[in-house]
């Protein structure tokens, strides 16, 4: 047996990384089912059949309503407080509905990236999923991940693309994956947290196994 490690991912967004549900039939106040759920899941069960020692924690710092601004004002108390290895960015969609373009936007996520370098944790960089309507959002939605799949690539930061996985023909949001047109059902997050895993964390957990002794700055919570 190895010596016991940890593993710490954060996950930061907004009501989309909180996993929020508008109010229906079933949950009149509404519903969370955040994806990191079941993300943690898959990292534990990986883990565990592998035969690593290592306690996986996600931890959840999405807010409702939230902007880029938003985060990185609490980036300092919720992310870079909890010494996370990796850091999910999933960031966006309040700003362009604000009417932020795509380029400001993307500035202030390319921040957010540095921010986690300052704190010696690799961002992981998540597209933003599409919504149904209006369509100039879903337009800017599609700019804005050309900037971010650009800039990952170049910077050979981890990529997750969800939209490729929540888009119709038409370039909207799946119907069967939201019941308000921009947040996801159960269904929509739990595939959120597959996508993610298999973009990149599958990637990052394997890396871990072919580098048996590799310091992984191990944080303890």
């Amino acid at each position: 047996m190895y010596e016991q490690e940890f593993l710490v991912f954060v996950a930061l967004g907004d009501s989309l990384t909180v996993g929020f549900q508008s109010p229906g039939p079933m949950a009149p106040n509404g519903s969370e089912t955040p994806y990191t759920q079941w993300l943690e899941n898959m990292v534990r069960e990986k883990l565990r059949g592998m035969g690593r020692n290592v306690n996986a924690f996600i931890i959840n710092a999405g807010v409702n309503g939230d902007t880029t601004d938003g985060m990185s004002w609490r980036f300092a108390q919720e992310v870079a407080a909890e010494r996370p290895n990796f850091v999910i960015v999933w960031a966006g969609l309040n700003d362009l509905f604000a009417g932020r373009r795509p380029p400001e936007v993307f500035e202030r996520i390319a921040e957010l990236y540095e921010r986690c370098h300052d704190i010696d944790a690799s961002p992981i960089g998540c597209t933003l999923t599409p919504v149904e309507e209006p369509e100039h959002v879903n337009e800017d939605i599609v700019a804005l991940n050309r900037l971010i799949m650009g800039y990952c690539l170049e910077e050979g930061i981890p990529l997750v693309d969800l939209y490729g996985a929540t888009t119709d023909a038409s370039g909207r949001l799946r119907r069967e994956l939201s019941n308000d047109g921009a947040h996801l059902t159960t269904e929509g997050y739990r595939l959120v947290a597959e996508i993610i895993y298999q973009d990149a964390v599958e990637d990052i957990l394997v890396s871990l196994q072919e580098n048996r002794e590799q310091d992984w700055d191990a944080k303890p919570l």
